[in-house]
């Protein structure tokens, strides 16, 4: 009995596993069908509640206000480390399983912080069936329903040509380089939708777009506002520890500023120094790797 080629086997073998990859992959075309077909159903109508059943985590008393706070424009004002990534995250989230089509883009200084909150949004999707999301990217995660979630350079050329965005979210606003050109073209990408805009940020120059939306009464009287401190964040109001606090208050003790920009999020410029926060910020590329001081004066 004559033996069969062995590359006759490998042949088959080969289209045995491409005809099962084909059948996996229709197996879960036909899930995301059935699930697009009941779109938003399952999704409770409160983030609240969408994040205590899915997400496994009971936001905190302000977290509850941002997520509830249905305004066109809001700002954030929030002290270091007191949950904003993982809120913000979960609202993105939530709007896109929500609504069939919502398209999402985030901003910030650099494009490797736009990749953040993209992280924090990928680092939920086990939580939630399988079917729910594409596979994720870097800079984009999509989902069954056509919505989808992705961050861009913050270059006002490349926002221009984004078409029919629902929310718009600039990370660490207050930091971002020519803010005020770039929410200019911003603003305009949700002209189409009636959508929405959200900012987030510790605060920084006093020259900055997002000092403005956060003070002025009499141009952006109609943007909603939220400020944390580090007071209203230590537990069990919130995630932060007041055994470090109180080292680090005293570490900074020689620069209050910063202790009032960052954890107590006020605008607040060193009166001592020679070089203010807005010109310094000008001074600085985030898409630029600096050398380490021991490598200039090795």
């Amino acid at each position: 009995m004559p033996l069969i080629d062995s590359r006759v086997c490998d042949y088959w073998s080969e289209e045995l596993k491409s005809f099962k990859e084909r059948i996996r992959r229709l197996e879960e075309g036909i899930e995301r069908l059935k699930a697009a077909r009941e779109a938003g159903k399952e999704w409770p109508e409160d983030p609240v509640e969408f994040c205590q059943k899915f997400l496994g985590f009971e936001p905190t008393a302000y977290q509850v206000k941002l997520l509830r706070d249905s305004s066109q424009f809001i700002v954030a004002r929030w002290a270091r480390q007191s949950g904003k990534t993982h809120c913000v995250a979960a609202l993105l989230l939530w709007h896109c399983l929500k609504k069939q089509g919502f398209s999402i883009i985030v901003l910030a200084p650099s494009i490797r912080q736009s990749k953040i909150i993209i992280r924090k949004i990928t680092s939920f999707l086990p939580r939630l069936p399988k079917y729910v999301s594409l596979r994720p990217y870097k800079t984009k995660v999509e989902f069954y329903n056509g919505s989808r979630i992705q961050a861009l350079p913050n270059s006002p050329e490349t926002i221009r040509g984004e078409p029919s965005v629902n929310l718009v979210y600039e990370d660490e606003a207050s930091y971002i380089r020519d803010d005020k050109e770039l929410h200019q073209a911003v603003i305009f990408t949700l002209a189409t939708t009636n959508g929405r805009f959200l900012a987030t940020s510790t605060p920084g120059s006093r020259d900055s777009l997002f000092y403005a939306m956060c003070t002025d009464d009499q141009n952006y009287g109609d943007v909603s506002r939220h400020h944390v401190s580090f007071e209203d964040a230590i537990e069990p109001k919130g995630p932060l520890k007041p055994e470090i606090l109180e080292k680090l208050r005293k570490q900074l003790a020689s620069d209050p500023w910063r202790w009032r920009r960052e954890m107590m999020a006020e605008f607040a410029d060193d009166e001592d120094a020679w070089l203010g926060m807005a010109l310094i910020q000008k001074c600085v590329d985030e898409n630029l790797e600096y050398l380490p001081d021991s490598t200039l004066f090795a």
